[in-house]
């Protein structure tokens, strides 16, 4: 019977430290993947950080970069505008088909930008600037200039130089609704895109460049 016993305490304690030991090398292993879990979810972290910090730099740099273009694009229909008139005053249209076609482009690449850029005010004044060429469309289509539908223009070179001088001094001449109109518009959407690219600088840099 002791013997028995005896042996029973012998399995007994075996039975112990197996399991202590077995209890040991788990906790030791779950302390290990708990920390490897640990230093994964912070990788994740830093990684969607880094993404999103990357994300908010390309935006930055697109924003401006569309404010960059618009500005000048609405400076350039602004300066062109004024030329325009200017020859118009003088009284031959075969000398200023070159500078139309100026307009005409600086006036749709400054319509497509403010198409692409958001906010109330860029849609305000490409809504203006439709407006100023749908207003004006048939005195324009009699000297060679075409509204389209969205607003654009396009330019018969021909048509403009062989207009009538003083036809072409009344719809685009300094005191013409379309020239004063147009450069009044143009001047303050590239204000107001100075001021987006100005905005979009500063986030960029806040942003850790």
């Amino acid at each position: 019977e002791m013997r028995i016993r005896t042996g029973v305490r012998r399995t007994t304690t075996q039975m112990l430290n197996n399991s202590r030991r077995k209890t040991m090398i788990s906790s030791s292993r779950r302390n290990a993947l708990l920390s490897a879990a640990s230093n994964q979810n912070a990788g994740l972290k830093n990684t969607r950080m880094g993404m999103m910090n990357a994300n908010s730099v390309l935006s930055a740099r697109l924003l401006r970069s569309n404010y960059q273009k618009l500005e000048r694009s609405a400076t350039s229909l602004t300066e062109q505008t004024k030329l325009l008139a200017e020859k118009a005053d003088a009284g031959d249209p075969a000398k200023l088909t070159g500078t139309a076609a100026n307009v005409v482009k600086h006036f749709n690449d400054t319509l497509d930008g403010l198409k692409q850029s958001s906010g109330i005010l860029n849609e305000y004044y490409r809504q203006t600037m439709k407006e100023i060429a749908v207003t004006n469309k048939s005195v324009l289509a009699e000297i060679g200039i075409t509204v389209k539908a969205d607003g654009s223009l396009s330019l018969n070179k021909d048509k403009l130089a062989a207009a009538d001088q003083e036809k072409v001094k009344k719809v685009l001449g300094a005191d013409s609704d379309f020239a004063k109109r147009l450069d009044a518009v143009a001047s303050r959407a590239a204000d107001n895109a100075k001021a987006g690219a100005a905005s979009a600088s500063s986030k960029y840099n806040s942003s850790g460049n």
